[in-house]
């Protein structure tokens, strides 16, 4: 029953943090906020119910460690601070189980966190892919991506031609070849390594070309973030003084990245360890 409850705050206030991210580039602070609070009373609760303090215990040092670490995200410039704290939430609202089924040989936080990264990482890739696609840019965009192909293609080319025959060499040796759980991922790897290199590369051209515009002050809007800001969005003192000064101004937009907790949390529930699939 107390899991179920778990799941329905987290359902809701990570499906409503996903709604307003996609939608508005941006959510209400509360939101976290408003899912830790609930986590901890529903646990508090079960733990008096049940007599087993671990319940609520768990939640405040997991809760706590994954907020740190979207801190440390957040200070070091790669996470918006609304993200770090639905991450925190995430470590209190889930650091166990809270009885649904899960068989694994990792910790279930372990387990939460190997997923989050394997989710975020989907997710970006198909993330972006749709940006470049839906930019607007036409041609013009894969134009320009495709000259920044270009000049990796000779490093690129070079370095998955050593990898392809190391592989090779690999599945020559009889341990391995006749291994599948080895020979699989081995034979796999110089391909999954170019799509690496290639993303990257693509990441990278999205980032400068698409993430980031020169506008107008007048265009300005509470909830945009001026590039040489860590992620925090502009106030709306913050607007007023840079539109009664005028000109132009860089902004960037991250990506959309709430639905992802929303995804990992189902994905742990219901399926469980990415890394063995």
């Amino acid at each position: 029953m107390f899991g179920w409850l778990l799941l329905t705050v987290g359902a809701v206030g990570f499906g409503w943090a996903a709604y307003s991210d996609l939608k508005t580039t941006e959510f209400h602070d509360g939101i976290p906020y408003g899912i830790i609070a609930l986590a901890l009373l529903i646990r508090g609760v079960a733990a008096v119910l049940t007599n087993d303090v671990s319940m609520l215990l768990n939640a405040l040092m997991y809760g706590s460690l994954f907020l740190g670490f979207g801190l440390l995200m957040y200070r070091l410039n790669q996470w918006g601070d609304g993200d770090a704290w639905l991450l925190g939430a995430l470590g209190f609202l889930f650091p166990d189980s809270a009885g649904f089924a899960f068989s694994s040989a990792l910790p279930f936080p372990v387990a939460m966190l190997f997923n989050f990264l394997f989710v975020s990482f989907a997710y970006l890739v198909v993330y972006s892919i749709g940006l470049g696609v839906a930019s607007g840019s036409g041609n013009a965009f894969f134009h320009q991506l495709r000259g920044e192909m270009r000049s990796i293609a000779g490093a690129t080319l070079a370095f998955s031609a050593a990898v392809f025959a190391l592989t090779a060499y690999a599945l020559t040796q009889p341990s391995i070849a006749m291994d599948m759980a080895l020979l699989l991922p081995i034979a796999a790897s110089p391909f999954l390594l170019l799509a690496v290199l290639v993303f990257v590369k693509y990441g990278r051209f999205i980032e400068t070309k698409i993430f980031r515009k020169r506008i107008h002050v007048s265009k300005l809007r509470v909830g945009d973030v001026p590039v040489n800001n860590r992620w925090r969005v502009l106030t709306k003192t913050e607007l007023r003084t840079l539109k009664a000064r005028g000109g132009y101004i860089w902004i960037k937009e991250g990506v959309r990245f709430a639905p992802v907790f929303f995804l990992t949390m189902l994905v742990t529930l219901f399926y469980g360890v990415l890394l063995f699939a």
